[in-house]
Formats: C-alpha cells, sequence, structure tokens
C-alpha cells in the first residue's frame, strides 16, 4: 500500500464510517434509530475516532517532502542540510539633488527615506555611489518594492535635499520561497556534491546569494582556470550592473582576482555577466468568439504569452535534458499556439510568427553568448 492509499484510506474512515461499523455490532433485536439510546451512547465516541482517522492522514501526510506542507516541509529541509529561502530586500539606486539640481554630497548611510502615495514604501541608504547616487534598500521585505521608481521624500530631515528620485531598481527582492518551489528544490535529482570550484560548487555559491534569481555556469570559457557566470535578479530578467558586481566582489574580487579572497577557489579566475535579452516579436492570426469582448480576449491573448515566456526563462538555467551538460532551449511555435487556443473566447488561430520568421528560435549558449528570451511586440491579426 503506499502513501497516498493509506492517507485516503484513513480520509475515508470518518465519523459516519465508525458509527455504522459500532451499529452494524449492534444485535439487531435493539433499537438503533437515530435518537435511540445506544445511537446516542456510540455517537460520541465515532466522532473522536473519525477526528483521530483524520489526524492519522495529516500525520502521514506531513512526513513525507511529497506532502508535506509548512513548518512541517521546513523540518525535512532542515534534514537535507537546507532551509527554506527569506524574503528578500528590495535594493534600489536614487538620485538626490540639492537646489542646484547638483548631487547632493551630505546624505549618510542610515538616512531614510520613503515612497509617495497611500501606503509608502521606506527605504534606508546602504551605501553612497561614486556619483553621489545613493544605493536604498527597501526596510519592508518582500517583492511588494520591486515596481517602484520615481520621487521619494526624506523621512530623516534634510534641509538641503531640493529632489529624491529612484532610477533604477539595482536588484529586485524575492518573497518567501513558497512550498512547491521548496519541494521540488528538495527532490530535485542531482548526484553531484559540490566541491573544489566543480559546477555544482558555484551554482550552489550563486544559491546563496540572495539577490540572484538565477545562473548558468560556463567552465573553461577562456582558458584553463577561468569561469563565467551569467546571472539573473530575483524577477528572472537580466542582472543590473550594479548586482553584477556584487555577485563578482563575493566570488572573485576583482582587484584581487584568482587569489581565493571571495567564494572561488585560488586559481579561479571568475567572470560575471548577465545575459543578452533575445527579444521576439509575435504575429498571430485568430478567430474570436462574437458573443466575447474582444479587448478582454486580446489582452487575455497577451497574457498567455507572457505567462510562457515566463515559464522559459524559470526554465533558462535547466541543463540539457539530452546530454545532462551545457543549456539548451528552443522557442516553439506550437507551444505559443497551444497557450492562446487556451484562451476563453479563442475559437481557432494559426501558428504565429516569431521576428517575422516562420520558424521556431533557439537560443544560443555558448562561451561568448548567453541569451534570455523576452517577449516583444505582440501583434494579433483577426479571421
Amino acid at each position: 500500500m503506499s502513501p497516498n492509499e493509506l492517507v485516503e484510506e484513513f480520509q475515508s474512515r470518518d465519523y459516519q464510517y465508525f458509527l455504522n461499523k459500532m451499529l452494524d455490532a449492534v444485535p439487531e433485536n435493539i433499537d438503533k434509530r437515530e435518537g435511540s439510546i445506544i445511537y446516542d451512547a456510540l455517537a460520541p465516541a465515532a466522532m473522536v475516532i473519525g477526528q483521530q482517522s483524520l489526524s492519522m492522514a495529516n500525520i502521514i501526510k506531513e512526513t513525507y517532502i511529497k506532502t508535506a506542507e509548512g513548518e512541517f516541509l521546513d523540518y525535512r529541509a532542515a534534514e537535507h542540510g537546507t532551509e527554506r529561502y527569506p524574503a528578500t530586500h528590495t535594493e534600489a539606486k536614487a538620485k538626490v539633488l540639492d537646489d542646484n539640481q547638483e548631487p547632493l554630497k551630505n546624505v549618510k548611510v542610515g538616512d531614510r527615506f520613503a515612497s509617495i502615495g497611500d501606503s509608502p514604501i521606506f527605504y534606508t541608504v546602504v551605501s553612497i555611489n561614486n556619483d553621489y547616487t545613493v544605493q536604498l534598500q527597501a526596510e519592508v521585505a518582500g517583492s511588494s518594492a520591486n515596481a517602484y521608481i520615481g520621487q521619494v521624500i526624506p523621512v530623516t530631515p534634510n534641509d538641503a535635499l531640493s529632489w529624491a528620485e529612484i532610477i533604477e531598481i539595482t536588484a529586485p527582492a524575492r518573497d518567501t520561497e513558497t512550498d512547491d518551489h521548496l519541494r521540488n528544490r528538495l527532490l530535485s535529482s542531482s548526484s553531484w556534491i559540490a566541491y573544489g570550484g566543480n559546477i555544482a560548487d558555484y551554482l550552489d555559491m550563486l544559491s546563496k546569494i540572495s539577490e540572484v534569481g538565477a545562473g548558468q555556469v560556463y567552465p573553461t570559457w577562456d582558458g584553463a582556470g577561468t569561469v563565467k557566470l551569467v546571472i539573473l535578479d530575483n524577477k528572472l530578467m537580466p542582472a543590473s550592473s550594479t548586482l553584477v558586481k556584487q555577485v563578482k566582489d563575493k566570488i572573485d574580487p576583482e582587484d584581487k582576482e584568482a587569489q581565493g579572497y571571495g567564494l572561488a577557489p585560488i586559481d579561479h579566475r571568475v567572470t560575471v555577466v548577465a545575459p543578452d535579452r533575445l527579444k521576439i516579436d509575435i504575429a498571430i492570426t485568430v478567430k474570436l468568439d462574437d458573443n466575447k469582448a474582444p479587448n478582454v480576449v486580446r489582452a487575455n491573448i497577451k497574457g498567455a504569452i507572457e505567462g510562457y515566456f515566463e515559464m522559459l526563462r524559470g526554465q533558462w538555467n535547466k541543463t540539457d535534458s539530452k546530454t545532462g551538460r551545457g543549456y539548451s532551449m528552443v522557442i516553439y511555435r506550437s507551444k505559443i499556439l497551444s497557450q492562446v487556443m487556451l484562451v476563453e473566447g479563442v475559437i481557432n488561430a494559426q501558428l504565429p510568427q516569431l521576428n517575422g520568421g516562420s520558424n521556431d528560435v533557439t537560443l544560443a549558449f555558448n562561451n561568448q553568448t548567453s541569451q534570455l528570451p523576452v517577449l516583444g511586440d505582440v501583434t494579433i491579426n483577426e479571421q
């Protein structure tokens, strides 16, 4: 009997099951109707036993990684030497100007700012850049601050300040790791031990840098002892130049390359870059249901295609399924078509064109180039 079958068996043994079992054991010449003495005496016991049976089903579910949830899954993660990824803090670059619209030079680390709006986001200055822009960190963990670009106002008084504005999200935050993501990570089949600067070791290094959402590793890409890391941020988009520098400094500081002052082993010269965006414009011809609002259907079609591209970016760092080495990704027109056909209000559709062509698009993954698929313009033509 499998664990799932055992859970189903315990779940099926509810209050009614045990009440019927006990009433069946009562002699037929005794009144067993609802409201009778024997019925009322057995019903509370059946209720307690039924609840215990459901508790047993839950215990079995929380015993295994495949079905455990919440804190029980956290305990299983601890047994595997890892833990749930916590939420991180958004990091942003802001310009701070004086009355002459020149960079303000008296901002200090620890000063606080807030976004404008009904629900302000509070930030703390964590560093000052060479050009006197400032690095801000959102005080509340999670992805809620990832989308805010615009004016911020000082919380720490500064009479010399005339204008402050977030101009770039340098490191988007992630939310607390979900049960499904943690479960998949625990169940992922990887027989390689992270050790001594092998590929698994570099992937382990990147996984411990909270600002990095995914990474590819290219060993000996420029000769012996060289390693290239291609990284995405937590929104699975190309890492900013600021994030690239942060990761470089943690793994192999630029001023002490290959000397073992970072996470990389001695004699490993590590290059950290962001992937090249491969913009894909899509044109598709569809037949829509006349009973549906066309603008709504069109928006849903674009949303479905965007969802497909998000899925692709989520698999961007997976190794080639055929060889188990290197990386491989193809944007299939048929898969885009299948997503469009699932949209309510779409009666029929033709295979889309990708960047004006009628072929699938194969992404480049090699020592010189690593591409990331990004959705461009979507043109929807009606039959």
